[in-house]
């Protein structure tokens, strides 16, 4: 088994208060790099092995890549081009298959909706469900795979969320919400 560990990067500045700044350069927020810090420690806690860390090229998700890297003392974080935002999951677990050996633990630092879409192609979340995936900016998502690039058999073990630090069984969905019937009027 591989253990991949999802993360989102952490609050960048918004797309409104960035300026002239270009897209791929938005840094994390003050406020981002404090509350992921916090989640990157509760995550060194739990004693996961990572034996490869790997970060979108995207100065937000490198930032991010390196306070966890920091927390869980890992010397080289790699940069893959298949984890820049907007890049489909396809190719990305081709990349990972070609570089991760079994029983080895990789990180992998990136954007919605790349990670959302990992978490439901990974986890086998049915299409009518997969607006349901509430991946966190700041999240970490534990899910184990058989073989890459397939990613079968999968078992999503646990995701951590960034605020509370909870760490809790299964992949982050939102609760399924009972329709309310309506009221026709007479």
């Amino acid at each position: 088994m591989i253990r991949l560990y999802l993360v989102r990067h952490a609050i960048a500045l918004d797309h409104a208060d960035r300026g002239d700044l270009p897209d791929d350069d938005r840094p994390l927020t003050a406020k981002g790099r404090r509350r992921f810090r916090r989640a990157a420690r509760a995550f060194a806690q739990l004693g996961e092995k990572v034996d490869l860390l790997f970060t979108s090229p995207l100065i937000r998700a490198a930032q991010t890549a390196e306070i966890l890297a920091g927390k869980i003392r890992q010397d080289d974080v790699g940069v893959l081009e298949e984890l820049r935002a907007g890049a489909s999951v396809g190719p990305l677990l081709a990349e990972v298959a070609r570089l991760v050996k079994d029983g080895q633990g990789v990180a992998l630092v990136g954007h919605d909706p790349q990670m959302s879409e990992l978490v439901a192609v990974l986890g086998d979340v049915p299409k009518q469900d997969q607006d349901r995936i509430d991946f966190r900016k700041g999240a970490i998502v534990r899910i184990d795979v058989g073989a890459l690039p397939s990613g079968r058999p999968s078992e999503p073990r646990w995701h951590l969320k960034p605020k509370s630090l909870l760490l809790v069984k299964g992949l982050p969905l939102r609760k399924a919400t009972a329709e309310k019937p309506s009221k026709e009027r007479r």
